[in-house]
């Protein structure tokens, strides 16, 4: 997509604050769904959304609640739910942007490093604002 044709496209952006199994599987479900119409689609990791994205955790079912776990695990089964890391290669697929928040990485104690490979950057909140200003879709989740 040239870059003209990327700033006419309409925009979406996501906030994922949260770590929790079924937050995040949403919020890439909802990417996916954007990216699917043709959106461009930028999603900020911050605190437990940034910790899932931690190399080693995306599965963790840890700070879930207890009865999505046992969904989950039947859902998992049955093969009717995707694992994150599944979805999350879609998404990536299909265009999504993916930013790590520096304040919640400097409070965390994690540097970029730490972080899954799919994270394209690190990027302030003043910046991913920018961003969600010029989006039709701005989503905190």
């Amino acid at each position: 997509m040239s870059a003209s044709s990327q700033q006419a496209a309409e925009q979406a952006t996501i906030i994922l604050h949260s770590g929790s199994y079924d937050r995040v599987s949403y919020a890439l479900s909802l990417a996916s769904i954007c990216l699917a119409m043709g959106m461009v689609t930028h999603m900020l990791l911050t605190y437990g959304g940034l910790k899932r994205f931690v190399k080693g955790h995306l599965e963790d079912l840890e700070g879930t609640d207890s009865a999505f776990q046992v969904m989950f695990q039947r859902g998992k089964a049955s093969g009717g739910i995707r694992s994150i890391e599944e979805t999350l290669a879609d998404t990536r697929k299909l265009g999504l942007k993916l930013y790590a928040c520096p304040n919640a990485l400097a409070n965390m104690s994690i540097v970029p490093s730490d972080l899954v490979e799919e994270v394209d950057e690190v990027m302030g909140l003043a910046t991913f604002v920018q961003l969600a200003r010029n989006a039709s879709i701005n989503w905190y989740i």
